[in-house]
């Protein structure tokens, strides 16, 4: 279902600079019983626009009426704005039990993150490099393509962010490495101390990673999900991947009613 500025009939859009330059942000929120992460997501795109220079405030009150009119449960929600558009729309969380007991494989992407750019850190209508790197690494035969900067560093998958794990210690780049803040990365740096484990944000090699015990990527709707190879690296799931999406699923089963 579709819901375009407060009009779930409406079938046409306004044309802004956010058709004509991508000058616009979307953020994609889980919702169960109600949305997960929803003050978090609203502070990340409401500081896109800023940054985009679109003078517009989306308010938590406008979403959950949205929801209310989309009768939106146990689904995902997307939610795009630009200068004279507020659209939500909905469809199904395509995460498959099967691919949490599989695990992700990453394929490297030629593209490189610039690390320089601020568009790099907002979730902008400018997303289709992220698609086709997406597009391209599923045809390899992998589930996520995995960005490095232009200073060759660990950056980000083109839908998620990136962890590893060394010594029992939970490693992951740096915001200004070139990746995009993502609410569920932010969660697993915050909350790793509650399952003993500390979690260092840093500057890393692609090396470096190859050499990890083990991997996982995150993003809003997938939640945590162990990477079983990275190109012709295989990884096995250590104890703390699983602790870590034990501690993130019960919170959330906590959290969505």
């Amino acid at each position: 279902m579709i819901l375009i500025n407060d009009d779930i009939e409406a079938d046409k859009i306004s044309l802004d600079s956010g058709f004509f330059f991508g000058r616009g942000v979307f953020e994609t929120v889980l919702i169960k019983e109600k949305p997960i992460f929803i003050k978090e997501h609203i502070k990340r795109l409401n500081t896109g626009l800023n940054t985009l220079g679109v003078n517009k405030i989306i308010t938590e009150e406008e979403i959950y009426t949205a929801i209310a009119k989309l009768k939106c449960r146990n689904c995902v929600l997307k939610i795009m704005v630009s200068e004279k558009n507020t659209i939500f729309t909905t469809r199904e969380n395509s995460y498959k039990h099967s691919d949490y007991e599989k695990g992700f494989s990453l394929g490297l992407s030629d593209v490189r993150r610039n690390a320089y750019s601020n568009l790099t850190y907002v979730k902008s209508f400018n997303y289709v490099e992220n698609i086709i790197e997406h597009e391209k690494i599923i045809a390899k035969g992998y589930n996520e393509a995995l960005f490095l900067n232009t200073d060759g560093l660990i950056s980000e998958g083109a839908v998620s962010n990136i962890f590893f794990i060394k010594n029992k210690v939970i490693f992951t780049p740096k915001v200004k490495c070139g990746l995009l803040p993502g609410v569920v990365r932010d969660f697993v740096i915050k909350n790793s101390s509650s399952i003993g484990v500390k979690c260092q944000e840093g500057e890393f090699t692609y090396d470096e990673l190859l050499e990890a015990d083990d991997v996982f990527i995150t993003n809003s709707i997938m939640g945590i999900m162990k990477v079983s190879k990275v190109d012709n690296v295989a990884f096995k799931e250590s104890l703390v991947v699983s602790k870590i999406k034990r501690y993130y699923d019960r919170y959330i089963e906590k959290n969505e009613k």
